[in-house]
């Protein structure tokens, strides 16, 4: 058995550690030493958010919490909307050769399935059709056709994960664990099973998290600079009167006249939160207006993000399953790389580009002097 994780670990705290411990309980219960596959995103989220510290701290700490092979997922998924990062993500899990996907989800797999056979039927694409006309998003729209609960932040994410898998992937199991804690959009601190990740970097300094995260991951915050969207506010207010409504255009996920609206609130706007607050909308969310935030920072146009992925970076690995990678290279449905070298930088000039801009800030050293930790 071979268990695949999608992931940001941003950071990677006590209820992910719960995720990683049931993915081994479950390889244990089978009688199968197997092995977990982690693909995370390592700049940026697809949530739209700046990752706290770069992505290989937060490989290195996955590892040592049980992952046995993390890989960065490149920046076309990291922050794409949720059908594509899932099924970018899942193709390379699947190409890894794993049988399971495991992810945490507030909705049990039996909804999912209700649902997906409903998205099937005229009636049901009908409608959708009309509310998106209204205004609605997607998400909006999920939530009142099929009654999902207010406290279910993560259902668009984990349903994309299912309908992927029945679509180009049917033979992998999934395994959801239901979630417990804070929602993903809680953001204050109360003493609860687990906390949310949104609320302990909104609570970073304060030391009633320390209880939630692990020493390792203690260690890596405290020697590093920790970023926020709110650094980068500057340099997105400079791209969007750089790029002008015209280069605004060709951005990933820019659509319908959105430049317009994106570029007057650009002029309003005294923060970051004021930004996304003026360019969201009933039919943009605001997690989708921070991810147009992102790819405008990044300059990451459609032909950019729409290309397929056939190459990827290992960020950490354990040292006895080494062989993992060479397993998967020889299969040749993906390449992964250890290091970045000139012979193969080509391949990842997007990536490059999106790690000197968080460098910008982060002041880690650069993207080439790094090389797949083994631990």
């Amino acid at each position: 058995m071979r268990i695949g994780i999608i992931a940001e670990f941003n950071p990677l705290h006590s209820g992910h550690e719960f995720l990683i411990d049931q993915a081994k309980n479950f390889l244990k219960l089978n009688n199968d030493p197997g092995e977990i596959i982690c693909v995370m995103s390592e700049f940026f989220t697809q949530r739209g958010e700046v990752a706290i510290i770069n992505g290989y701290k937060r490989a290195r700490v996955s590892v040592l919490a049980a992952c046995d092979l993390v890989l960065a997922l490149p920046h076309r998924a990291s922050v794409a909307y949720s059908d594509d990062f899932a099924k970018k993500s899942i193709e390379i899990l699947v190409a890894c050769g794993i049988s399971h996907l495991i992810f945490g989800s507030e909705i049990d797999i039996a909804l999912f399935e209700n649902i997906y056979k409903a998205e099937q039927e005229e009636s049901t694409l009908k409608k959708i059709k009309d509310l998106t006309k209204l205004g609605y998003s997607y998400p909006k729209i999920m939530a009142q056709l099929f009654n999902i609960p207010k406290d279910s932040p993560n259902f668009i994410l984990a349903y994309s994960y299912y309908k992927t898998l029945q679509r180009i992937a049917p033979h992998i199991k999934l395994i959801a664990v239901k979630r417990r804690g804070q929602t993903l959009n809680e953001e204050k601190l109360v003493e609860k099973e687990f906390l949310s990740a949104t609320s302990i970097r909104k609570n970073i300094d304060n030391d009633f998290i320390n209880s939630y995260l692990s020493n390792y991951m203690l260690e890596e915050l405290a020697t590093s600079k920790k970023l926020s969207e709110k650094d980068f506010y500057s340099l997105i207010k400079y791209e969007i009167i750089s790029l002008g409504k015209e280069g605004l255009k060709n951005i990933y996920d820019i659509t319908e006249g959105l430049e317009n609206r994106i570029y007057e609130a650009n002029l309003l706007a005294n923060n970051y939160e004021e930004l996304v607050n003026l360019i969201s909308s009933k039919r943009y969310s605001k997690k989708r207006v921070s991810r147009i935030l992102i790819n405008i920072l990044t300059k990451s146009t459609k032909k950019e993000m729409l290309s397929a992925i056939k190459h990827v970076r290992a960020l950490a690995v354990k040292k006895d399953k080494t062989y993992l990678i060479r397993e998967i290279n020889n299969k040749n449905e993906i390449y992964i790389h250890q290091k970045l070298k000139k012979n193969n930088a080509e391949f990842f000039e997007h990536d490059i580009r999106v790690s000197r801009i968080y460098n910008l800030y982060s002041k880690d050293r650069d993207i080439f002097k790094n090389i797949v930790e083994l631990i």
